[in-house]
């Protein structure tokens, strides 16, 4: 490269350094003198603040020393009227031998203008030093007084004397201490402005009333005219609002000026001191006068330094440029060596980027992959903590982004058994897969079954990572092959009962037949008992086979509309003469809404007789026998209730009771009542539930629907209306 042509030579010229001594100069003056005059303004301020507190502060004292001063004499006037306002009278017609005494009051003590006493309907009975003759019943100082109050009416313009006022009112009390009369004295308002104190802050200040909507009440050294002047500057907004404050405002001649006020209590006024805005600060700005000559010289010597410095950074600026000449000649020379290696990074980032991209593929197959598995997954670390589950594990189980690295027994509740954890520490230990099959688990309080599997997640360098929990679910697999051997049961039972029928049925025929004729050819009365004990016997026999064959081959039920309370009424009728029911006291509570259902009248009929037996059966020292039937809330279901106070049912006892053959009577029974009731009843599509407490009793719940949808109906059948 040629030395006309190098990037660097404008820099070497003169007037370049000279413009950059120039810069540098102006920017280290910003720089130093930047903080300075932050600093200058910091102290200028917080002493510029300081003083105006005190300005503030002392126009302040000026209002709480009059106010002070004035509440004083207000009390003292309302004391001294108390002590006169005691007069040794039965009546107020007494009170004209006072006025001397009055008179006297008002020369001796220079606070008052007049005095007046009245009577209770307001007229005057003395006025001492004004005649005044007008009745004062509508003036609020009189009705305050009347009322037992001592009451100062602040100052105001009277229309009876036509002037301002200010009038102390106090109760008159006789000998018994009643209220006779109004004592009411108007002080005299030229003593009482001149007890605001002038403090002689400034020529402009000046201390003055006003009332509440900010009017003069009294005159101010700057020629404001009570009653005639207001306290601002109008029409502007008043600015005496509040207890008590400090600010600035235009006054009542339009100049600004700075304002401390307080609200005198028990009067209609404000005392205010003011003084010119201007006046007050002369303090703040010779101050800052004082200020600026203090660091007046700071500032050039700063102007100085700031000069040397730049001159000095030029001087270096220089020798780093010819540093950096010979550095850049050196770099243009290595410029091709770095577009080499910039394009090899390049062509390493590429490959970066499509390993990158493999990568996430790779994990999006992987998830999707995991996610199609129809078994719960978790992937758990080696303290149980989620780490990753499939979408069946989210939506069967409820996890959710925020269960991730939260233990799996505490987020799965469910599953925190000690089986269970037993289970995974012993994959994570043994390094080997541990299986639970069948393992019942209650889940939202119902009972459930499942096959969980825990693999441990092994590195390549054999460290075991966590394991992987899989939960399949297999309620329904259970309850499909327990039906499945019930229904295999029932069906060996049923080819038996009907071969054992058919075996037995036809020889018991013919010696039934032949003891009832041997019966009626007979006349011995003791061969007629035994053979009526033998017969009975074998109606027994022949009951068992047709309870067998009705359970093992029922009859299509015949659907019709019946009335259940009827039928009730009509199978309680007959089983009451029952010796079984001697003892027990039968209560019906049947409701008179109950809608006709459709059913088999026999079977239903059938039912509601097994049942009843069973349950006076249950009670053979006698009891309580209550039946209740009613509609199920929005549903279209019928409900009857058969409850005892019998013996009840062992707890162990209670998933047999269903079962064929099943009885705790002994030779009393078959065990086929119960289970030919729930077969009628699933038959309509209905349920039967049972209850019991072993010495209390036990209750029996028929629930069935009113209406068979899709069942043959023979409506031209009456059954029960």
């Amino acid at each position: 490269m040629s030395k006309n042509n190098h990037p660097s030579r404008p820099f070497l010229e003169e007037k370049y350094y000279r413009k950059l001594t120039i810069r540098n100069s102006l920017l280290s003056i910003l720089i130093f003198v930047s903080p300075f005059l932050l600093l200058f303004f910091i102290i200028n301020r917080q002493i510029s603040t300081s003083l105006k507190d005190q300005i503030y502060k002392r126009l302040a004292n000026t209002v709480e020393e009059n106010a002070r001063t004035i509440d004083i004499f207000l009390k003292d006037r309302e004391i001294d009227l108390s002590g006169y306002a005691r007069l040794d009278i039965e009546n107020i017609e007494e009170v004209s031998k006072f006025s001397s005494i009055l008179l006297s009051l008002i020369r001796e003590k220079k606070w008052y203008d007049f005095i007046l006493i009245s009577d209770l309907e307001g007229n005057i009975r003395i006025s001492i030093n004004r005649d005044i003759k007008a009745n004062i019943a509508d003036r609020e100082y009189f009705r305050m007084a009347k009322e037992g109050k001592s009451y100062s009416s602040g100052i105001f313009y009277s229309d009876l004397l036509e002037s301002p006022v200010m009038i102390i009112s106090h109760p008159i009390l006789n000998r018994q201490r009643e209220i006779v009369g109004v004592l009411a004295a108007s002080i005299e308002l030229g003593n009482f402005y001149e007890l605001l104190v002038d403090l002689g802050m400034a020529e402009t200040s000046e201390i003055f009333l006003v009332d509440e909507e900010g009017n003069l009440l009294s005159p101010t050294k700057l020629g404001g005219k009570p009653f005639v002047d207001k306290g601002y500057y109008s029409p502007g907004e008043n600015p005496h609002k509040g207890l008590q404050g400090i600010i600035t405002h235009l006054d009542y001649r339009g100049q600004s000026v700075l304002c401390a006020y307080k609200k005198m209590p028990q009067t209609n006024f404000y005392l205010v001191s003011e003084m010119d805005l201007r006046e007050a600060l002369l303090p703040v700005r010779k101050m800052n006068k004082t200020i600026i000559l203090v660091f007046l010289p700071f500032f050039l010597l700063l102007l100085v330094v700031s000069t040397l410095y730049s001159r000095r950074i030029t001087s270096l600026l220089r020798r780093l440029i010819r540093v950096l000449e010979r550095a850049l000649s050196e770099a243009y020379l290595k410029r091709k060596e770095v577009n080499e290696i910039n394009l090899e990074l390049k062509r390493k980032v590429e490959e970066s980027e499509q390993l990158s991209t493999e990568l996430r593929l790779s994990e999006e197959y992987i998830r999707s992959l995991i996610d199609s598995i129809s078994l719960g997954f978790i992937g758990l670390d080696r303290e149980a903590k989620i780490i990753h589950y499939n979408h069946e594990a989210k939506t069967k189980f409820g996890l959710e982004d925020g269960d991730k690295n939260r233990d799996v027994f505490s987020t799965l509740s469910w599953l925190n058994d000690e089986e269970i954890r037993e289970a995974f520490k012993k994959s994570i230990s043994t390094r080997l897969a541990q299986q639970l099959v069948q393992k019942k688990i209650e889940r939202n309080k119902i009972e459930e079954y499942f096959n969980l599997s825990f693999f441990p997640i092994i590195r390549e360098n054999g460290e075991v990572q966590g394991a992987t929990l899989l939960i399949e679910s297999v309620t329904e697999r259970k309850r499909l092959r327990d039906q499945l051997a019930e229904y295999e049961k029932l069906s060996a039972l049923s080819h038996l009962a009907l071969g054992a029928a058919h075996e037995i049925n036809n020889p018991l025929l013919g010696i039934s037949s032949y003891l009832e004729n041997l019966s009626e050819e007979t006349e011995d009365r003791e061969k007629k008992e035994e053979i009526g004990f033998v017969l009975e016997n074998v109606y027994r026999i022949s009951e068992t086979i047709r309870g067998l064959l009705n359970f093992a081959r029922p009859s299509p039920p015949q659907f019709t509309k019946v009335n259940l309370n009827s039928l009730i009424q009509d199978t309680l009728s007959f089983l009451s003469h029952q010796p079984t029911f001697r003892k027990v006291k039968i209560q019906k509570i049947l409701s008179p809404s109950l809608p006709q259902i459709t059913a088999d009248l026999g079977q239903i009929r059938q039912v509601l007789i097994n049942v009843l037996l069973n349950a006076a059966q249950s009670m053979p020292n006698g009891g309580n026998l209550r039946v209740e039937t009613s509609k199920v809330k929005f549903k279209e279901i019928v409900e009857i209730d058969i409850v005892d106070t019998g013996i009840g049912i062992p707890p162990e006892n209670m998933s047999k009771i269903f079962d064929p053959f099943f009885t705790t009577k002994k030779s009393q029974g078959t065990g086929l009542g119960l289970s030919i009731s729930l077969s009628y009843i699933k038959n309509h599509n209905g349920d039967i539930q049972v209850r019991s407490e072993v010495g209390k009793g036990t209750t029996v719940s028929i629930f069935l629907p009113i209406r068979q949808t899709g069942r043959k109906f023979e409506a031209k059948e009456e059954v029960i209306s």
